[in-house]
């Protein structure tokens, strides 16, 4: 999933480098769609119950329709957990490094903003390892260091992605740690401040385990999303993560299973 959406995500900015930006619904449809899958080998007992979504993982970049139809699914799932309500955050992580959480988290942002009914803002606080300005094309700026460590307007510091249809506030530059010794004094006024403009808050989270102010975020948003890169994470490393998580009160939507491979056809594992 990862590799097809990093080549998508390079066609279409040559795409748009070469013809402009084109409709909100042909973006989404050429680069936004990840295939999921959550597997119970790979899940630990508490998130048996709200795995997300099971599909074969291409190996190249798969048509736009079946990338669109497989985040559409996530949707689904996602919406089918959480409590009725018209705004919400959700927080995207994963256990340790490189699993595929900014690829995921901008595909997601992508899909809702889309439809036009939703506003979207997508906070990067992977302050250790940013990725969302490369990811997206931005030079250097202020982000979510200064929020915390400067007080500063958060209106200032958003910045509008007219080719993506959401907004995003990057990391920002500077010291990594005024997250973590700003986190629980700062977050909750930066969630009560974007809610009052936009209608979904994605976070792009660093990995639960290796980064000390993850945890501490899970019960301030309504739900978390786990990413796992399958063959790479261990299911002990899984279940350490989910149980953090649940030690300080979060909520584990499902797990996105990252890069899964079917090694026989697809429709034998749906009958296991």
């Amino acid at each position: 999933m990862f590799d097809a959406l990093r080549r998508a995500e390079a066609e279409r900015k040559q795409k748009i480098a070469e013809t402009g930006p084109s409709s909100a619904a042909e973006r989404v449809d050429e680069t936004s769609a990840p295939t999921i899958a959550a597997h119970e080998s790979a899940v630990p007992e508490s998130a048996r119950a709200v795995p997300l979504h099971e599909a074969p993982l291409p190996t190249d970049y798969a048509p736009t329709g079946e990338l669109l139809r497989e985040l559409g699914i996530l949707r689904n799932s996602l919406e089918s957990r959480l409590d009725a309500r018209s705004k919400r955050v959700l927080m995207f992580t994963s256990a340790m490094h490189d699993e595929g959480v900014t690829t995921l988290a901008v595909a997601y942002s992508r899909l809702l903003a889309m439809h036009g009914h939703e506003r979207v803002l997508l906070v990067e606080l992977n302050a250790r390892r940013p990725a969302l300005a490369e990811r997206l094309g931005l030079g250097p700026g202020e982000g979510v260091t200064h929020y915390f460590g400067e007080s500063r307007a958060l209106a200032g510091l958003i910045r509008h992605m007219p080719a993506d249809g959401f907004d995003v506030l990057r990391v920002g530059e500077g010291d990594p740690t005024k997250i973590q010794i700003y986190l629980e004094k700062v977050f909750p006024r930066l969630r009560e401040e974007a809610l009052k403009t936009y209608d979904t808050v994605i976070i792009d989270a660093p990995p639960v385990v290796l980064s000390p102010e993850t945890p501490p975020i899970a019960p301030l948003v309504d739900g978390v999303v786990l990413v796992v890169l399958c063959g790479k994470t261990k299911r002990e490393t899984v279940q350490r993560s989910i149980k953090l998580i649940e030690q300080f009160n979060g909520r584990v939507l499902g797990v996105v299973l990252n890069r899964k491979r079917y090694f026989i056809p697809e429709f034998i594992y749906r009958r296991l």
